[in-house]
Order: C-alpha cells, then structure tokens, then sequence
C-alpha cells in the first residue's frame, strides 16, 4: 500500500514538474479579447426560452397556413422573434393576404404580426 501511495506522490511531483516548466505563450503582445460579442454570448436563461417560443409560434402559424383550404397555392415564410411574427412571400389574391395575417394573430405566443406579403 506505501509503494502505491509513494508511486502517486511521485505521479503528481512529475506532473506538477512538467506543468511548471512547460513554455508558455506571450499573450503581452496581442490585444485584449473582446467578450462582449454576440457570437461569444452564450444562450441562457430568458434568451433560451424565447428561441424555444419563438420556434414554437413559428411552427404553429406555419401549420396554420398550410392547413387552411382558402391558402392553397400561397408562398409564405414565417419569421418569429420574441413573438412578433413576420410573414413573408407571395399569394394569389388580396384576401389570401389579410387571412395569412388573422390565421397567424391567432395563434397562442403571438405578441404582434408584420405582414410583408405581396399578390403576384
């Protein structure tokens, strides 16, 4: 049991040793990091849940075009964030503009509706 104990102890002093004379880099020369960066932030938190929520709504209002029989043949992309909800693409008619609004205002999470769709 002593031999284990002392073969450990010297593990750690090699290691340690090791650790200690290992080169290191000259960070002295090179600016500092900026970590205020959006790429850098991590998601957490509230921001997590509303990508959730976002994804959500998006997926119902998309399921709310495709379902309904009076938007066939329409062309309309949903963007969702933080509930507000951007329909985008083409249609056939006037009404078919103003139902893609009503179908995804109705939908549960949805905070407003930006309708930037056009009649070809």
């Amino acid at each position: 049991m002593k031999s284990i104990q002392v073969l450990a102890a010297a593990s750690l002093a090699s290691f340690a040793l090791a650790a200690a004379s290992a080169p290191t880099a000259d960070t002295s020369a090179s600016p500092p990091r900026d970590t205020t960066t959006a790429a850098s932030t991590p998601v957490t938190g509230a921001k997590s849940s509303n990508v959730v929520a976002d994804t959500m709504v998006t997926g119902k209002v998309k399921t709310a075009i495709t379902a309904d029989n009076a938007m066939k043949d329409a062309d309309v992309s949903v963007k969702t964030e933080n509930g507000v909800v951007t329909l985008t693409g083409t249609v056939k008619s006037p009404d078919q503009v103003t139902l893609a609004s009503a179908l995804a205002q109705r939908q549960e999470g949805v905070r407003r509706v930006e309708n930037q769709v056009a009649v070809r």
